[in-house]
């Protein structure tokens, strides 16, 4: 097992890229500083150039293009074809349809496609009931789709999860201009907005720093240029976190180091605004000392894989022990060792459980990770960035 060292910079964030990219579609003129070559920020941009030439909307593999350009799509009259892997028809999309019903547009769910008819949003009778039990996309969607509206938005916010990446979008349509104004769980959105922007700057991904940053903690050192906790991004927490478990986190003005830490500690930890960080940060949990407890985050069970199954089928054949809660894990630090015999690993079609998997093997672990390519959707960096073959 070689030292793992990192030192360079982290591609832009495709949920903010994604997002911008969305409010880009109404104002051409919008520059983007910042860039990602990973598959989601692709599918979004080859969904919106299926949109302008008015044909079948490809939205590959990626629940959140597949969300955004249904609501995107059905601001313009017209009738609409959304497609994408048989997996992804496969996830809910109950909220979407309901969502858009109440802007008077209709939307029919078959095994391969979404029809979407519309003449455009009509003005809702009552507050739209925004339904975010299983995902914070939708209402997202709807707000990145909300410029130059005849009249006003009122929004009724359900309870849901991943609060703060709505705040995320809230926060960047800020910065572009687009005014609201939320009161409790209701939020107002004036008509016949405009953007205010020329320009928007994107921000490193703060999940794939996580995932760096983890690698130094365990196995090495990661300097990462172009970072600080001054985010948009709700996954921010990683720095917090990996203060929490105790590891060697020096912050710079050129960025953030973080080194290799023989004793870490156990944490408890509420998942639920920051989902995505779960597998690699159960990982961290097994090396630490203690039992640490991650919780919060039923909806991890609709992401690209039910991730609380999986992260627990990966620990558990690494000899780590566990014990599953249907909305996390307890994970039982340092109960295992590298095995000589190693195992395979599935990754289900999910980045973040390959993520996930390499830092066992950077720690020793014999693992052949199947389908590692499956890192492309959001960093297909990783693996030249982590130094070892999957």
């Amino acid at each position: 097992m070689s030292a793992f060292h990192f030192e360079g910079n982290i591609p832009a964030s495709k949920s903010l890229l994604n997002r911008a990219l969305i409010a880009q579609s109404f104002f051409p003129s919008l520059k983007i500083e910042g860039d990602s070559s990973c598959d989601d920020v692709k599918a979004i941009r080859s969904a919106l150039a299926d949109f302008e030439k008015k044909q079948d909307i490809f939205c590959h593999e990626a629940g959140t293009v597949l969300r955004f350009m249904a609501l995107r799509v059905s601001r313009e009259p017209g009738t609409w074809k959304l497609t994408g892997s048989e997996r992804l028809l496969q996830r809910p999309h109950d909220e979407l349809v309901f969502l858009l019903e109440q802007l008077g547009v209709s939307a029919d769910i078959f095994k391969d496609h979404i029809l979407i008819q519309s003449e455009g949003w009509q003005e809702p009778l009552f507050p739209i009931q925004v339904h975010r039990e299983k995902s914070s996309q939708f209402a997202s969607g709807l707000l990145l789709s909300a410029w130059n509206l005849p009249f006003d938005l009122e929004l009724d916010l359900k309870s849901g999860v991943s609060e703060a990446y709505f705040q995320m979008t809230l926060n960047l349509l800020q910065d572009l201009g687009l005014r609201s104004e939320q009161k409790g769980k209701t939020l107002y959105v004036p008509a016949n907005q405009s953007i205010k922007s020329s320009a928007v700057k994107i921000e490193a991904d703060m999940s794939s720093a996580f995932a760096i940053a983890a690698a130094g903690a365990l196995a090495g050192v990661a300097h990462i240029k172009n970072i600080s906790e001054q985010s948009l991004q709700p996954d921010v927490k990683f720095i917090s976190i990996l203060k929490s478990l105790k590891s060697e986190v020096l912050e710079k003005q050129e960025g953030l180091s973080i080194s290799k830490t023989e004793n870490l500690s156990g944490i408890k930890f509420n998942l639920n605004e920051t989902p995505d960080l779960f597998p690699v940060l159960a990982v961290l949990c097994a090396f630490a000392d203690g039992d640490s407890e991650l919780w919060g985050a039923p909806h991890l069970a609709f992401k690209e894989s039910n991730r609380i199954e999986k992260t627990n089928e990966l620990l558990l054949k690494a000899g780590f022990k566990t014990s599953v809660k249907s909305d996390g894990l307890i994970i039982h630090g340092k109960t295992s060792k590298p095995d000589s015999v190693g195992f395979k690993f599935d990754t289900d079609h999910d980045h973040r459980m390959a993520f996930a998997a390499a830092l066992l093997k950077l720690k020793g672990f014999k693992i052949e990770i199947l389908n590692p390519q499956v890192v492309s959707k959001s960093f297909p960096e990783f693996w030249q960035f982590i130094g070892v073959q999957p």
